[in-house]
């Protein structure tokens, strides 16, 4: 074996979208455990972008408007699927899982 072998470790690179975006979002964001991302805001009546990340021990971060906006565009157009009229839904950047928001 040669000594330059465990120089340089390969680095695992996640293989799906979701895992893609949770490590882009972590390196962005690396306090946060979470992000909550909503269509239309609780105080208005018409479509607002809306995103919260929250720690682990689920304290609120301070994020940028513009961060706050692209990082909430980038998760809805990863799942246009998810049905974001609806409801919100949090997505968890340790395991990469979009879930829905508990009303």
């Amino acid at each position: 074996m040669s000594p330059t072998t465990d120089c340089n470790p390969k680095v695992e690179i996640p293989s799906g979208r979701a895992e893609r975006l949770a490590a882009q979002l972590a390196s962005m964001l690396p306090e946060a455990a979470v992000v909550q991302v909503r269509l239309q805001g609780p105080q208005t009546l018409w479509p607002h972008l809306g995103l919260t990340a929250l720690t682990d021990r689920g304290r609120h971060l301070r994020v940028p408007r513009a961060k706050a906006l692209t990082i909430a565009r980038w998760i809805i157009r990863s799942f246009p699927h998810a049905g974001w009229a609806a409801s919100g839904h949090a997505f968890d950047l340790r395991t990469a899982e979009l879930r829905g928001l508990e009303a």
